[in-house]
């Protein structure tokens, strides 16, 4: 009976360690997270390309121009969603689902109360330097390219890429996946939240030094409410208030106050 009693033991004995091994695949660590970053910026690269060749495909050859909206609304949002398609394979290849992986979850009223104050703050503090320094951070290229779209007849697709697009797709690549894989690394949460808010600010080369630096101080407050809200659906909504807001005023100036 002892005997029969081990032989039937040893296949449990041996399947429970695989078991547990398979289901005890964590978030993506500091160089795993940096890698399937890098892969994601190059595809958004890609298929800025691709939307290239497929544009000058169907316009008889035509070289690109820069400065036609239609080409370069559409290449752009292209350019953003596609890099989130890599991170979600990234996800999946840890067996995690995407809800938990970019920690899409609730968060409390009083921190989105805390965050909008912060912004407004910020805000405050941004056109006081621009007063004080006779500098514009950045506003003469938002209404530019409000004007030119407006003047295409592509309005609807410029309120979609900059209040919608943008802020989702660069929520979750930064705050959601570099933030998952970084802040328990050796980087640290506050290590963490500076190179994702100093990364992101690089990506906006189209306004000078002060709008970067804007930009860095709004990824220091979105990082911060990242981890204080344990999810980035909070600074989804944040970066979505911010660029609504700035959109709207710059539609009211060109609309009504021109």
């Amino acid at each position: 009976m002892s005997m029969m009693d081990a032989t039937f033991s040893l296949p449990q004995a041996s399947a429970l360690p695989t078991h547990e091994v398979r289901s005890e695949l964590g978030p993506w660590g500091f160089w795993g997270s940096l890698g399937w970053g890098l892969c994601a910026a190059v595809t958004g690269i890609v298929a800025f390309f691709i939307y290239m060749i497929i544009w000058m495909l169907t316009h008889q050859f035509r070289l690109v121009d820069p400065q036609d909206l239609s080409f370069s609304m559409v290449a752009g949002i292209a350019s953003l969603t596609a890099p989130i398609a890599m991170l979600a394979t990234a996800v999946k290849v840890r067996k995690f689902s995407l809800r938990d992986y970019f920690a899409l979850k609730g968060f409390a009223l009083r921190d989105l109360v805390l965050g909008i104050a912060c912004f407004v703050a910020l805000m405050a503090a941004f056109v006081g330097m621009q007063l004080l320094l006779g500098i514009n951070g950045g506003s003469e290229h938002v209404e530019a390219s409000y004007r030119a779209a407006k003047a295409a007849g592509m309005l609807p697709l410029l309120w979609l890429s900059v209040v919608v697009v943008a802020p989702v797709t660069e929520e979750l690549m930064f705050r959601g996946f570099l933030h998952r894989g970084w802040a328990p690394s050796w980087l640290g949460v506050s290590g963490t939240i500076v190179v994702t808010s100093a990364l992101w600010s690089v990506l906006h080369q189209q306004y000078n030094v002060l709008g970067i630096l804007f930009i860095f101080v709004a990824g220091l407050i979105l990082g911060w409410m990242r981890q204080r809200s344990r999810g980035t659906t909070l600074p989804i909504v944040l970066h979505t208030l911010n660029n609504l807001l700035a959109t709207s005023l710059v539609a009211i100036d060109v609309e009504w106050l021109s």
